[in-house]
């Protein structure tokens, strides 16, 4: 296998200058040099040796996404299509960056810390931080650079990303308001272990009270996941001898398995329900009728956490900050104007 320095000997041209060429430093060569080089490169199939440019560069380009497993398994994780986008987009800008992903399942604090020493992770950004104790000593123990989404600590110096979900649950809910419907319902995951579910959840109790309207128990679940969680919801509500004219959900995926249980049995969307999501996801864009859903601007988080885990992994002092991304409300066809009855 060809080295760099033979790379070097061939193209006429110090070893650094190769090292340049490889490594896209800008304006340390000049064009003709580098398309020469490249030729080169290209001509032997050259691949760097990972391991030794780690060990000379202290920095293996490894960025770790880490998937917690008190939340699911990461095979039903990447199911879901919010995970799937972002750490898509995860993907795309690191790579543009010259960095790699891993994927990193993970239970124990521990764990983490065997992973970025066993890989020598440059930083990590963590996912669905449902176990606060847990995120909490990750957060303290961390030996590489780490962003957390959807959680932060003002006891902690750590970096976050989150967005204004109380806001997303309080808008979604209004806007079922304001189109005439009282009897609301809500669907998402267990509400008592997540701050983002709760945030949601308290934003649809907001609206409801603005409107003073107090919030039906038997129209709220609260353990509900993936598309097969809302047909089941479905089911439930289509069990009722009253039911609700409209459902906030906190996942757009939920929302199209609740239009999915509805129409397995014959009914119509929106006349028979109304349906509200939340993430602004691929499916509510494919799914009839198209989803009425809050977006939460997906590459925008995943472009934030990036550019603040590549500034912290350049300046050692930059190790506390929080970005709140603000959402809004994508108007489609799911959601049926009715006149109240108050």
């Amino acid at each position: 296998m060809v080295t760099i320095k033979q790379i070097a000997q061939e193209a006429g041209v110090s070893v650094m200058t190769v090292s340049n060429v490889l490594n896209k430093v800008p304006g340390k060569v000049s064009p003709a040099t580098e398309m020469r080089v490249r030729e080169i490169i290209e001509k032997h199939h050259y691949v760097r040796n990972m391991a030794a440019r780690t060990l000379s560069s202290k920095s293996s380009h490894i960025i770790g996404i880490l998937l917690p497993l008190w939340y699911t398994s990461p095979s039903s994780l990447l199911l879901n299509p919010y995970a799937g986008h972002l750490i898509g987009y995860f993907e795309e800008i690191l790579r543009d960056a010259q960095y790699y992903v891993m994927l990193c399942s993970f239970s124990r604090v521990e764990e983490v810390l065997t992973i970025q020493r066993t890989w020598h992770t440059d930083g990590m950004i963590l996912m669905f931080p449902h176990d606060d104790e847990i995120t909490h000593e990750l957060a303290e123990k961390t030996q590489s650079p780490l962003v957390v989404l959807d959680r932060y600590f003002d006891d902690l110096s750590m970096l976050s990303v989150s967005i204004e979900d109380r806001k997303g649950g309080y808008i979604a809910t209004k806007h079922l308001l304001e189109e005439g419907h009282r009897d609301i319902g809500f669907a998402g995951p267990s509400i008592g272990t997540s701050s983002v579910i709760q945030n949601r959840y308290q934003g649809y109790l907001d609206a409801l009270k603005e409107y003073h309207i107090e919030p039906n128990p038997h129209w709220i679940f609260d353990k509900v996941m993936r598309l097969e969680g809302g047909v089941e919801t479905a089911e439930k509500l289509l069990k009722m001898r009253r039911r609700p004219t409209a459902m906030f959900t906190t996942e757009d995926i939920i929302a199209c398995g609740i239009m999915k249980g509805y129409q397995n049995h014959g009914l119509h969307l929106p006349e028979d329900i109304s349906l509200v999501g939340f993430d602004n996801s691929m499916p509510s864009t494919v799914v009839t009728p198209m989803l009425t859903s809050v977006n939460q601007f997906i590459r925008k988080k995943a472009e934030t956490a990036v550019s603040m885990l590549l500034k912290a992994i350049q300046d050692p002092e930059y190790r506390k900050d929080q970005v709140v991304i603000g959402v809004d409300l994508v108007k489609r066809d799911s959601v049926l104007h009715i006149a109240p009855t108050d």
